[in-house]
């Protein structure tokens, strides 16, 4: 009898774990890498190298895909056929999905979000009007001379390290005031060289735990400690920086850093894309 009833239990737990592991998949479902173990799923090809084993999935997989780690269900969206996957479909809520990703970048809670969401969209609209754009180009290729002048008479390297090497600092200056981070050639190289490993892990760390991102991890925490140390000096009018109309505008000055990290990527992923076309 106990032999029996150890056979039907053995057999029942081996029904419910391939239950569990060969899951019919739904049609309209993602293809879902998941690893052979339940709720594990696929952490330890993951965790080993992590980008390598995404850029793995999506070939295999196509532009939207999902993988199943901890417990959890990732999916991930690329490329132009992903993008307007993601766009019309019904059941996705790009708010939300902003919302989410923005968490994970820059540790904004969904609380802190939603309230100043609407707030800052009108005001940068309003600042980055027509009307208001004047502004800018002097100033910019003021900055622009003055990082071509610092580049000495000859260089030699990729024309996308040229662009950013000149670009960042330039841009950097305009949005949050001049030499506020960048004093000298050791602080643009350092505050750049974390930047590059923030902006590049970026798309893939909304979507990941942080904890399987170490490098981005490390200097997402000193990005936010550099922006923490700033000290915004009071002023009116045009000589206003737009990182202190943002932070003007933002309820919940505490996440003052979080923000102006967001902004710093919004800024710098638009950029460089722009200048090499």
């Amino acid at each position: 009898m106990d032999i029996a009833a150890t056979i039907l239990l053995t057999v029942f737990v081996g029904l419910v774990v391939m239950l569990i592991l060969y899951r019919p998949r739904n049609c309209c479902e993602p293809p879902c890498l998941r690893g052979w173990m339940p709720w594990i799923g696929a952490a330890f090809e993951f965790g080993k190298a992590p980008l390598d084993f995404i850029e793995e999935a999506r070939l295999k997989c196509g532009p939207v895909f999902t993988i199943y780690v901890l417990g959890k269900r990732y999916t991930f969206v690329s490329g132009e056929e992903g993008l307007q996957a993601f766009c019309t479909s019904k059941d996705a809520d790009f708010e939300q999905a902003v919302q989410q990703s923005v968490k994970h970048a820059v540790s904004v809670p969904e609380e802190i979000f939603y309230k100043n969401r609407s707030r800052l969209y009108i005001m940068l609209k309003e600042r980055l009007s027509l009307s208001n754009l004047h502004q800018f180009p002097e100033k910019f290729c003021q900055e622009l001379q003055k990082q071509m002048e610092d580049l000495g008479p000859e260089s030699t390297e990729e024309l996308r390290d040229f662009i950013r090497r000149i670009m960042f600092p330039a841009s950097v200056n305009i949005l949050f005031g001049k030499n506020i981070f960048l004093a000298t050639k050791n602080h643009i190289k350092e505050f750049e060289e974390h930047f590059q490993n923030f902006d590049e892990g970026f798309e893939y760390a909304t979507q990941l735990p942080e904890c399987f991102m170490k490098k981005w991890s490390h200097s997402k925490k000193w990005l936010l400690r550099s922006f923490e140390k700033v000290v915004l000096h009071s002023s009116d009018g045009d000589s206003k920086t737009l990182l202190q109309y943002v932070l003007d505008t933002l309820q919940g000055k505490h996440f003052s850093a979080n923000y102006g990290l967001l902004l710093l990527w919004a800024s710098q992923a638009n950029v460089i894309p722009v200048s090499l076309h």
